[in-house]
């Protein structure tokens, strides 16, 4: 028979699941592995394990559930289970043991270490085994015949006594009974049971007396009995009864074990219990060098302070402190002058606090002053500046006088409306923001200035999540040559289709993203979708090219070309020259020479550039004498005004003859009426875009307007060139 004993080792890593089991094969055992908590609990199903070595930290199910499970079991509850695990905090380790863990090693392990802790662990449990069947053969006894009683009697270790079950009369005792209790057998036979008991307890006894006597003839548990000692002492017990043969009565038979020095010990234990508990909850919530409150206190501490600052309109502020140059104090004076010099400033902060104020420390040097109760900002200065003056008081020891300065980060609830662990980074960015303007300072969470940078990529990821659910969409605005009557493009525009708010203008989101890698993600959007346009359209008989704006820090990636090209290769219908990228002469085109290189780059893939908006920069004559952009779209702020503004006429007519010098395409943006058109014609531009033109429209729209065009207004002016 093979007698070894089964482990059952369980690791989501392969590499620790070997070296845990070559190093338990050294031994006698029989090794099984499992990946994972849940193929463990198959296995243990299968086949009962003498001992876990159980990790922690698991993917799906963790160790403390895989325990929980097994002790929720009957069949498995009393299987040894050793943690092993690299987190070593004291909280792991409570939640090890109260999962039902007997032993917790923690990684990196010495190989010695595991295999002396199994083989412990093992013994103990067959000690634990071997008991229970000791206790079981024992109860068998119990209900042997009365004549294996009689042999037993004299010599059980256990008090026994017999009795008259209808008399409670005492008919015999044993040995053990007489020195467990001070009184001579004389005493006891003939007295009534009862005299030994406390008056609640005996009629508790009476009671259970009557109920075996009536439902049953098994053995009952007593449970705790206390019994008066002839020298007045009490004596604990705990023991059995049950019926018993015995001549002349109908007789039960009490069988009391002594476990007065059991319960003092399990007192003691209570006791130290106790005590530890309360040191480990001292430990959870306190700093064990100043002994003030540490993070998780000073959390806790700030949701009640919020409460409060709620119900009474008044401030609180979060002050997160750090010593300046601690770390080379620490190096220069040595731990032990470090330790007194962090006490010092615990104290020293100590005496600032004002009712209701919590001082905790978070950190090696770093202090959080939680301070409630503040009206005003100069209240507030007030006192961070009785702070940094208390702390700049010398610190004098035996061998050195030290002088500190503090940084001192600070948030102000309600102004920031942050949960608590937000609060305190809050704080922390604060401090550190002190520090790099100079340190022994503090400096004020812009919470403002948060909720700004906080809004503005909650709308980006709400614009990625419209992306990938496909509710951006282009129109199209058209574009026109009155000297030929020619619809030479049409400008696709982006548009919103929230399903809240309604369809959106471009201006209503796009100014979020214009630092933002996603204007890319969109411009690379706009340009795939515009191409797939051209190809419907195209399919329709209709010939018409898209002119679509990107942004210029999308025009400047590094790959803009290889994504223009792939972009391209997965529309192959779409003609050359179909496709026109625009971009703002407002914008930041911080490299001409880049640019210029993207143009020509573009221009040999068959797609046109144009300068959006040109005019409205501070470089205008410089993008055109560097630029070779095929076209200048005059910005329609001039347009609009020129028949009143002289200005904006200026700026128009010199567009239009830097353009013709310059041998490039103008066209002129928003124009509303035919006067705009008159005038423009008259000045030597004749490619229109605007609203007396067209409005920007749905795809599916365009064709009928292209059917329409020229209306009779426009067509009439169009004769007259």
């Amino acid at each position: 028979m093979d007698d070894r004993a089964d482990i059952l080792v369980v690791d989501d890593n392969p590499i620790n699941l070997q070296v845990l089991s070559d190093i338990l094969r050294r031994e006698p055992f029989r090794v099984h592995a499992a990946l994972s908590g849940e193929v463990a609990l198959r296995a243990v199903a299968k086949r009962r394990p003498d001992l876990i070595l159980l990790d922690v930290k698991m993917p799906e199910m963790s160790g403390f559930d895989v325990c929980r499970q097994l002790k929720s079991d009957e069949a498995t509850r009393d299987i040894p289970v050793i943690f092993i695990s690299a987190m070593n905090d004291i909280e792991d380790k409570v939640m090890a043991f109260g999962a039902g863990g007997i032993d917790y090693v923690t990684k990196p392990f010495q190989a010695e270490e595991v295999l002396v802790r199994v083989r412990t662990h093992l013994e103990l449990n067959g000690i634990k085994r071997d008991l229970e069947r000791r206790v079981a053969e024992r109860t068998r006894a119990l209900e042997e015949s009365e004549a294996r009683y009689r042999v037993l009697f004299e010599d059980s270790p256990l008090a026994v006594i017999v009795y008259d079950a209808d008399t409670w009369k005492i008919v015999e005792v044993n040995g053990a009974c007489t020195r467990m209790l001070g009184y001579p057998r004389q005493r006891w036979v003939g007295s009534s049971l009862g005299f030994m008991f406390e008056r609640g307890q005996r009629d508790a006894m009476r009671a259970l007396s009557r109920n075996l006597t009536e439902h049953s003839e098994e053995a009952v548990l007593t449970g705790h009995l206390r019994l008066s000692h002839a020298d007045g002492c009490l004596v604990e017990t705990e023991g059995i009864v049950q019926c018993v043969a015995y001549p002349g009565c109908r007789a039960h038979i009490l069988m009391l074990q002594d476990i007065t020095e059991r319960r003092k010990i399990e007192e003691q234990l209570r006791l130290e219990a106790r005590e530890h508990r309360q040191k480990l909850e001292f430990s959870l919530h306190y700093d064990a060098l100043t002994g003030l409150p540490n993070r998780m206190l000073l959390t806790e501490r700030i949701r009640q302070g919020v409460s409060q600052a709620k119900q009474t309109g008044c401030w609180m502020a979060v002050c997160y402190i750090d010593l300046d140059g601690f770390a080379t104090l620490n190096e220069a004076h040595g731990q032990e002058i470090s330790d007194h010099l962090l006490i010092n400033t615990a104290e020293c902060l100590r005496s600032c606090l004002r009712g209701g104020d919590t001082l905790a420390r978070v950190g090696g040097d770093e202090f959080v002053l939680l301070v409630l109760g503040i009206n005003s900002h100069m209240e507030l200065t007030a006192f961070l500046e009785n702070v940094s003056a208390r702390l700049s008081e010398p610190f004098v020891s035996d061998t050195a006088v030290i002088t500190l300065s503090a940084s001192i980060g600070v948030t102000i609830f309600p102004q920031d409306s942050a949960d608590a662990d937000t609060l305190l980074r809050h704080a922390d960015q604060s401090m550190m923001r002190a520090k790099q303007l100079g340190k022994g300072r503090h400096e004020l969470f812009d919470a403002e200035g948060e909720r700004r940078v906080r809004a503005q990529y909650e709308s980006i990821e709400l614009m990625r999540a419209a992306l990938s659910r496909r509710e951006f969409v282009l129109y199209y605005q058209p574009k026109v040559d009155l000297e030929t009557r020619a619809i030479t493009g049409v400008e696709a525009l982006i548009r919103w289709s929230h399903p809240e708010r309604g369809l959106l203008p471009p201006g209503a989101f796009l100014p979020a993203i214009e630092e933002d890698a996603f204007a890319v993600d969109l411009g690379d959007w706009v340009i795939g979708e515009a191409l797939a346009q051209i190809t419907r359209w195209h399919a329709l008989g209709l010939e018409l090219g898209i002119s679509v704006n990107i942004a210029a820090q999308h025009l400047l990636q590094g790959d803009f070309i290889e994504r223009l090209q792939a972009l391209l290769a997965a529309h192959p219908e779409v003609p050359r020259g179909s496709l026109e990228i625009e971009v703002l002469e407002s914008s930041r085109l911080d490299n001409i020479e880049n640019v210029e290189r993207v143009i020509v780059a573009c221009r040999a893939l068959g797609v046109g550039f144009s300068l959006d908006d040109f005019g409205t920069g501070y470089s205008s004559l410089t993008y055109l004498r560097a630029l070779s952009a095929d076209t200048l779209k005059i910005d329609q702020s001039f347009i609009r005004n020129m028949m009143e503004d002289k200005g904006d006429l200026a700026i128009v007519s010199g567009v239009i003859g830097l353009a013709s010098a310059f041998d490039r395409r103008v066209v002129a943006e928003g124009v509303e009426t035919l006067e705009h058109a008159r005038l423009l014609l008259s000045l030597g531009c004749h490619q229109f875009q605007g609203y007396g033109i067209a409005r920007p429209m749905p795809a599916e729209d365009v064709p009928g307007w292209v059917a329409r065009w020229p209306d009779p207004s426009w067509a009439t002016l169009a004769e007259g060139l």
